[in-house]
């Protein structure tokens, strides 16, 4: 299954590409490059045969243009990274005239993509396309699995995988697809983390519960489970990455528990973490 990378053709991008490679080369999957690009703008004032005229010369010029920047962007990442990766895996383009977040989830359906991998840049480039509102699009539309890359990130091996969970049946299904994922990776572990706000005997006796279902796993040191007493998600979530050395935050996007996160400026805190990926699956 490929990898869709959507790019804006920057610096950034190429440097979050590396992540791809990686993910790629683990899972043996081809990477599909991806470049989204506005509409044209042409004048009401015009009348319509000329306004027509118009807009089709500027959607040939800027395929045209587009066409050129995605070839000079592979070109740029094969002499980037051929010495890392001299089986550089197989990478194909595709150019869309839309918008980002639909555009990008109507491809990854197209390529039945296993993963979107996207490099996000800091809260000061929030209008570029590697900024919050694109990726919050992207989250909101696409049903596919998305990986966002911090600018900031330095590529390394995966091996401390953070679930944040809410202790619900959903869980099942999304830990084996962690636990497949991480397959991929040497010593990798999976740790399941959930944060509250009290001592719950219930949620002790859930997390009970998920540690006889994954007795074997969790003999192996392959997975691990651990309430995180916290009256606030994020900081919980913050505690946990820092104190446990975590590579990869692994959330599930449901109507509940992350819904304050999704549909809040929290979503860009989280997406922008300075030092960690986040996988995000959806319900």
């Amino acid at each position: 299954m490929p990898i869709l990378f959507p790019t804006d053709f920057s610096p950034e991008s190429a440097k979050s590409f590396e992540f791809a490679l990686q993910l790629a080369k683990k899972q043996n999957d081809s990477i599909t490059l991806m470049h989204v690009y506005p509409l044209p703008i042409t004048f009401s004032s015009m009348d319509e045969g000329r306004m027509n005229d118009v807009s089709e010369n500027l959607i040939q010029a800027n395929e045209t243009a587009m066409e050129e920047r995605l070839k000079f962007f592979k070109d740029s990442l094969r002499d980037q990274y051929s010495n890392n990766y001299p089986e550089l895996i197989s990478v194909g383009g595709m150019l869309k005239m839309g918008f980002v977040g639909e555009e990008v989830a109507r491809a990854a359906e197209e390529i039945q993509s296993s993963f979107v991998v996207v490099g996000v840049k800091g809260s000061s480039g929030l209008k570029r396309f590697l900024g919050g509102n694109d990726v919050a699009a992207i989250i909101k539309h696409c049903k596919r699995a998305i990986i966002t890359v911090p600018e900031n990130y330095t590529i390394k091996p995966l091996h401390n995988f953070a679930y944040a969970t809410d202790l619900t049946f959903n869980d099942n299904s999304i830990i084996s697809r962690i636990l497949e994922l991480a397959s991929n990776f040497e010593d990798a572990h999976i740790k399941c983390f959930h944060v509250h706000d009290s001592n719950l005997e219930v949620e002790n006796s859930i997390i009970d519960d998920f540690i006889q279902q994954y007795k074997s796993e969790a003999n192996q040191r392959k997975i691990s489970f651990e309430l995180i007493d916290n009256i606030n998600i994020m900081d919980g979530i913050d505690y946990f990455i820092q104190s446990r050395d975590i590579d990869l935050l692994v959330v599930l996007k449901q109507k509940h528990y992350w819904l304050e996160i999704f549909e809040s400026s929290l979503t860009k805190k989280l997406v922008f973490h300075q030092n960690v990926p986040m996988l995000i699956y959806h319900e």
